[in-house]
């Protein structure tokens, strides 16, 4: 690390603050179409003056584009931070800086005081849907679809289970794929309820089944071809019971799929999970496993074969676990 990227990290929470308030006040749903800054206050009812120095700080930081006087959202953006947009990020960007984000000499020296959400709560998770929502419209069901699609058993897959789904957009995804195949998601109550009604009147709502329950106690069914959990198994109470309960609701020949991240054996690494995840782990919430842990708790549970890579991702190195049924 160089003195100027020491100097740079002084920075970086200043940018998010121009894309948080860029998000909050709505410049980026006005701005689809080039405007002046006049305009822009006029239109959201906001002090020309200090708007135009925001919109400033956005082309400089390559979130607008300033031509002839007039700003406009860089283009290849606009899917992604538009309220409307097709993959818009907005709902999990402005829920997930609030996890991220605390005073951290404040939370090492008083711990306890600095407490913050349950993240292993039904209501945390039920406040958290909008998010959960643009995570796997922006880039979680694409990335979800690629590894699934890379397995050599995915063609033979007619019965699926997203475990701890937080949204029914891959199980859709899934059924979509593939006239022939059946998608189960299983969620916590509240939650569950949100996926029925996403669901409802949609062409895949009589392929896509909701089950509402706690994966540590709730019945999975059975004879899937395949289950996925995708960074879902730190809630569990007894991860060789569930992986247990996993194994036996699989088919003969059916395939388990974790996928979360794996820090390397120091923990010092990858950096987007360590420091992503400091101030939950302050808060002692701590919510990552090591390269290597799931793959041996598959093992201790009866899977007879457990394959593991590495996934790139937008959201980070990942760890693929998968796990073949006898």
């Amino acid at each position: 690390m160089t003195p100027a990227s020491l100097f740079d990290l002084v920075q970086a929470p200043v940018r998010w603050q121009v894309l948080k308030a860029a998000l909050e006040l709505g410049l980026v749903d006005v701005l689809t179409e080039e405007r002046s800054a006049e305009d822009v206050a006029r239109c959201l009812g906001l002090d020309c003056r200090r708007t135009d120095v925001l919109l400033h700080a956005m082309a400089a930081g390559g979130l607008a584009v300033k031509t002839d006087g007039r700003f406009r959202l860089q283009p290849d953006l606009a899917p992604y931070l538009c309220r409307d947009g097709l993959r818009s990020m907005r709902d999990l960007l402005l829920t997930i800086w609030q996890v991220r984000h605390a005073d951290v000499a404040d939370l090492v020296r008083t711990g306890s005081r600095g407490e913050g959400p349950d993240m292993a709560s039904a209501a945390f998770w039920d406040r958290s849907a909008d998010s959960l929502r643009a995570f796997h419209r922006s880039m979680g069901t694409d990335t979800a679809l690629a590894l699934l699609q890379s397995l050599p058993e995915w063609p033979q897959v007619r019965t699926f289970l997203d475990l701890g789904a937080g949204s029914g957009r891959l199980a859709q995804a899934v059924a979509a794929a593939d006239p022939q195949r059946r998608a189960t998601v299983l969620d916590l109550p509240p939650m569950a309820e949100r996926i029925v009604a996403d669901l409802r009147g949609t062409a895949e709502e009589g392929r896509v089944q909701v089950m509402a329950g706690d994966f540590n106690s709730a019945p999975l069914g059975g004879g899937y071809d395949l289950i996925w959990a995708a960074m879902t198994l730190y809630f569990a109470r007894d991860l060789g019971a569930v992986l247990t309960a996993v194994r036996q609701a699989l088919a003969p020949g059916g395939v388990f799929v974790s996928f979360h991240e794996g820090l390397t054996p120091d923990l010092t690494g990858p950096e987007i999970h360590v420091v992503g995840r400091l101030v939950p782990a302050l808060r002692g919430q701590a919510r990552s496993f090591r390269q290597g842990e799931i793959a041996a708790a598959l093992r201790q549970s009866g899977f007879t074969r457990v394959d593991s890579r590495p996934v790139e991702t937008p959201f980070g190195l990942m760890q693929a676990d998968i796990a073949h049924a006898s």
